[in-house]
């Protein structure tokens, strides 16, 4: 697996862009989706720095679409940095995992030192195609897990940075309002334990550090996969980044499924004014910072 090293907690807040309403299932959700997925809106005003950042982002994500689109050049960047050639068809988790590592070898890789708070170069509705490219542009570095995380330089404590509703581990249970919702932690699936007897969920791993960020009041990036609106990758979703949110509630409960216990989080969109983080906006207001 491709994924960055922990580095030092770079915290801070990135702003809450116009709304477009959409039905999914039978549920109302807000969220802003640039049409064309990472796209230059003018009505900001970020740093040059930022804007720099951004056009990396969408270089390094040209880059991975023509790798997936492009046998040979494929097999040609494969060659040059040392790969085997594939073998059999590629497909799934495992292709996507192989093009993350070559865009790397490539050098085109963005925000490489995983952090809390806001990415430089990332808007609130941008939107990926698949989950590799949330990886290289350092939104969320885990191919598989919902919850990405970050440890402490003393190893001692772990935070949340990202999570990734899929819709495949029955995490966004109930949607308060558009800013608002319920997010069901990691492991013992039901979908996805087959034959294997369910236990209890446990507070380890992600489930322990959202927890951290509750008590410690840090945000975590979400980003949702949404199906059939516009823009989609060949299976008809894609990835959109709904901003910073605040892990307000945790508790324990019951599924009716399994009568299993599982931990739930209550998490909350932070205020326009705390999505970007201070030092990317062209005219600096005076903002909460986390501490």
């Amino acid at each position: 697996m491709v994924s960055s090293l922990p580095k030092p907690v770079k915290e801070g807040p990135l702003s809450k862009s116009k709304q477009a309403r959409l039905v999914v299932g039978k549920v109302l959700r807000h969220v802003k989706v640039h049409p064309r997925g990472i796209c230059s809106n003018q009505q900001s005003a970020f740093t040059p720095e930022w804007y720099e950042c951004r056009s990396a982002i969408k270089e390094a994500l040209r880059c991975y679409r023509r790798l997936l689109s492009d046998k040979d050049y494929r097999e040609g960047i494969s060659k040059d940095h040392g790969m085997g050639l594939e073998r059999g068809k590629p497909s799934g988790i495992g292709q996507h995992m192989r093009l993350a590592k070559l865009v790397r070898c490539l050098g085109k890789w963005v925000n490489t030192a995983k952090q809390i708070g806001c990415v430089a170069g990332i808007e609130v509705g941008d939107g990926f195609h698949w989950r590799g490219e949330l990886c290289i542009v350092g939104l969320h570095s885990e191919f598989q897990k919902g919850i990405d995380c970050i440890t402490s330089l003393n190893g001692s404590k772990i935070w949340a940075t990202s999570i990734v509703d899929s819709g495949r581990y029955d995490s966004s249970t109930r949607k308060v309002s558009s800013d608002e919702f319920t997010y069901c932690g990691e492991g013992e699936n039901p979908s996805f334990c087959g034959f294997k007897k369910l236990k209890d969920q446990k507070l380890v791993g992600g489930n322990r550090a959202l927890m951290n960020n509750m008590i410690d009041r840090k945000p975590v990036r979400v980003i949702r996969r949404f199906d059939n609106i516009g823009n989609t990758n060949e299976s008809g979703y894609k990835f959109v980044y709904e901003g910073l949110y605040q892990v307000n509630h945790c508790w324990k409960e019951i599924r009716m499924d399994s009568g299993k216990y599982v931990y739930k989080f209550n998490l909350v969109k932070l205020e326009d004014h705390l999505q970007y983080e201070p030092q990317w906006k062209v005219n600096n207001v005076r903002t909460r910072r986390y501490h």
